[in-house]
């Protein structure tokens, strides 16, 4: 079996959980499970999350939705963005699964297989300009909702910047939605549920918590950008995934002698290298390899020459041998690399560097 592999501690998922339900009050708590949790596993997730506190789930896609009621998850459940017509059939028979919907195609194709009077959410673009009905069409839609026989459950939108806590734009964001939310109340539709604060707007906006809350990057001890680490520091958030591989190979180079392809390192003294069966085909984006380190013995080991798909070569001592344990991710005796750390590095993020550990690193609960 190889010896790579990614520990994910639910106790640091069930922890997190609980700092962000305190945060919010009374409003639910929506644990976003997309993207199999981030890359931790969407249904070992999930139950812990539920157990915690979690009163709803957000997924992406259907088929998510539908994995998590095939392992008997009974909460409520939020796909995210509208599915295509021919999804919705589908969806319409997992019982408590809510879909987004911002087109009059997509709510007539839901009211034409689900049950009446089944509920459903309504996305507005009020500046992410991704996906999402305008705000001046809310009243339209909710009326085509109501007028198909559905139950306009929820109204909600996303922000564009939330993660710099300086920026004004989340605000005009909260204004439309909320002018929009009179629209509708002058119209006599209050949808029940109002929801727009993702995980920055939870550590930073208590204004926009509203009927509920959607975390995702926050639940699994991961900060949402640089702004926002000292925030996620103080709170006590714990990363929940460590990604661990072993020393397959030790060997020596001399002087002058490259590394890896393109001999993009030499080497300027004789050096031990140890060779890791790990590569960017399991999360180690190959910029890191510039500037990147792992964890063996507690100590951090730079890594020499370009990360391969399956291997990663790193400068050590005598002191280490074949099948020692070398941690890429999370913490190793007093030592600890943070997914912030590894994002900043390579100019990306925190949920890149997740949704990169492949389905080939086996998780451990």
């Amino acid at each position: 079996m190889r010896p790579t592999w990614a520990d994910i501690d639910l106790a640091a998922i069930a922890h997190n959980v609980s700092v962000f339900r305190g945060l919010v009050g009374e409003s639910d708590l929506c644990a976003v499970v997309k993207a199999g949790a981030y890359g931790h596993g969407a249904v070992e997730v999930s139950r812990v999350a539920v157990e915690a506190g979690a009163t709803w789930l957000g997924v992406a896609l259907a088929d998510e939705a539908a994995e998590l009621r095939s392992s008997g998850i009974d909460v409520p459940i939020l796909v995210l963005s509208e599915p295509r017509p021919a999804e919705m059939d589908g969806l319409a028979e997992l019982a408590g699964v809510r879909p987004t919907v911002y087109s009059e195609a997509g709510i007539d194709a839901f009211a034409t297989f689900a049950p009446a009077g089944s509920p459903v959410h309504l996305k507005l673009d009020t500046g992410l300009n991704r996906v999402g009905a305008d705000p001046s069409d809310a009243v339209r839609l909710a009326g085509r909702i109501k007028k198909v026989g559905l139950t306009l459950e929820g109204l909600f939108t996303h922000f564009a910047s939330a993660d710099q806590p300086d920026d004004e734009f989340a605000g005009d964001q909260m204004a439309a939605l909320d002018e929009a939310l009179e629209d509708l109340s002058d119209a006599g539709l209050e949808p029940p549920s109002v929801h727009m604060a993702n995980t920055a707007a939870t550590l930073t906006r208590p204004n926009t918590h509203r009927s509920m809350v959607r975390v995702g990057i926050g639940l699994y001890g991961v900060e949402p950008s640089t702004a926002l680490r000292g925030r996620c520091s103080d709170l006590g958030l714990r990363q929940a995934l460590r990604l661990r591989t072993e020393v397959a190979h030790l060997h020596d180079v001399e002087i002058g002698e490259g590394v890896s392809y393109g001999r993009r390192w030499m080497a300027d003294r004789r050096t031990r290298l140890a060779t890791l069966p790990i590569g960017y085909a399991d999360a180690l984006t190959r910029a890191w390899w510039q500037h990147g380190q792992v964890l063996i013995g507690g100590r951090r080991r730079p890594i020499r020459g370009a990360i391969t798909m399956d291997q990663t070569v790193v400068e050590v001592d005598d002191g280490v041998a074949v099948g020692d344990e070398a941690v890429v991710l999370g913490g190793q005796g007093d030592g600890f690399l943070a997914v912030g750390e590894m994002a900043d590095v390579t100019g990306t993020i925190g949920y890149e560097v997740l949704a990169t550990v492949g389905s080939r690193v086996p998780r451990r609960y």
